[in-house]
């Protein structure tokens, strides 16, 4: 089923605008391939913030307040948002460089999970049917103490992360399959078996447009999934359970969601839902329902028992 939500557009004129985050007081910042992030004003304007290199791309914040990016065409940095500083927080992991990091967040105790994409050195559309057959993407665990290990490999274009929002799990998507799955933490930050949650339902554009592909996601607080599926315009959540589907579709000629990727819930009631892209330069923005779950820096998981 297909229904619509009233959409408009803030933070105009960012550039690649895929990470969205909500700090401690309020304020909320994308990022921004034009230096390294943007605070969206409260009259939906941007000031930029920063210089990051390469293609900054996920944005969470740290239970210190600093802002985490994993930048695409790199590794893991920060930001201060305060003087603009930006430094690198991970580049390797036990000789395996990163450079394609994807996503990062952190919980309340500091335990940072990120995903790298791929292996490929350029993974661009040349490269799909490659990746596709050879899928490379791993998920790593950096821990408060500065250690760092690679607990998943062999994902299919490793993108977004989730916390569950009673911090038992962490999701992740497989953009190349539709598949979203999820793996227990545990005290340490560790991570058991990777089972699969929910694959995102056929709906005849495969040929065309390959399978419907999850970038970003978030929770709400009745345990629903938002994702941003950024090949069908749309987003799609996902019951409780992992079992239906309901879509938010648009036509590109009414509503250009840009190749939506990152959803996140903002506001003091958690009801403002922005929505990053890959190409528009400017943020979706829509009222729902039912409140998002808190940042991921707000959720207390195993990892630090």
């Amino acid at each position: 089923m297909s229904q619509q939500l009233h959409i408009e557009f803030i933070a105009n004129g960012v550039t690649r605008p895929e990470g969205i985050a909500e700090a401690p007081d309020g304020s909320v910042w994308v990022s921004d391939a034009a230096g390294a992030v943007a605070q969206v004003l409260p009259d939906g304007g941007i000031r930029q913030v920063g210089k990051a290199g390469g293609e900054p791309n996920s944005l969470n914040f740290l239970p210190d307040g600093r802002l985490l990016i994993a930048n695409f065409e790199g590794h893991l940095q920060t930001l201060d948002t305060a003087t603009g500083a930006v430094e690198s927080l991970i580049e390797e992991i036990d000789g395996q460089r990163i450079t394609h990091s994807n996503y990062a967040l952190a919980d309340a105790n500091g335990y940072i999970w990120a995903t790298e994409s791929t292996k490929f050195p350029h993974p661009g559309a040349d490269c799909i049917p490659e990746m596709l057959a050879n899928p490379d993407g791993w998920l790593f665990v950096r821990r408060p103490d500065g250690s760092a290990e690679v607990l998943i490999e062999g994902l299919s274009f490793a993108n977004g992360l989730a916390l569950s929002p009673d911090g038992r799990h962490l999701y992740v998507a497989e953009t190349f399959t539709g598949r979203l799955s999820r793996a227990k933490i545990k005290p340490g930050g560790g991570l058991g078996t990777l089972e699969e949650w929910c694959t995102l339902p056929l709906d005849g554009l495969e040929a065309t447009a390959m399978a419907a592909g999850p970038d970003g996601m978030a929770f709400d607080e009745s345990g629903a999934m938002w994702v941003g599926v950024y090949n069908r315009n749309a987003l799609y959540v996902v019951s409780p359970d992992g079992t239906d589907v309901q879509v938010h579709g648009y036509d590109p000629a009414d509503v250009d969601l840009g190749w939506p990727t990152n959803p996140v819930f903002t506001g003091p009631d958690r009801r403002d839902l922005l929505v990053g892209s890959i190409v528009n330069k400017a943020v979706a923005k829509t009222r729902v329902e039912v409140p998002g779950a808190p940042q991921p820096y707000r959720i207390t998981t195993p990892a630090g028992s």
